[in-house]
């Protein structure tokens, strides 16, 4: 487990909600690694796998927890797209 920053966040409104994108395109995510977002009033979240996208046993998902998101994946050196819903 490690703390992962992203590559680049766009942020975007969405009427009165933030949306930021989060890459993360050289981390090389692994199960248990983390981003602390520092964001309060998350109201959603999902995660994208950029990567081995016709690879159908591999899975990324994300929990959150006081702006501190969590990856799980089936395999090692993943990269994806993190996109978080806030109210802020």
């Amino acid at each position: 487990m490690a703390a992962k920053t992203p590559d680049s966040i766009v942020i975007e409104n969405v009427g009165s909600l933030t949306l930021r994108v989060c890459t993360f395109s050289t981390s090389d995510i692994d199960n248990g690694d983390t981003y602390t977002s520092g964001l309060e009033g998350v109201v959603g979240y999902w995660v994208q796998q950029t990567d081995d996208a016709g690879d159908t046993q591999f899975g990324i998902a994300v929990t959150e927890a006081s702006g501190v998101f969590t990856f799980q994946t089936d395999e090692a050196n993943k990269t994806g797209i993190l996109f978080i819903l806030s109210r802020d």
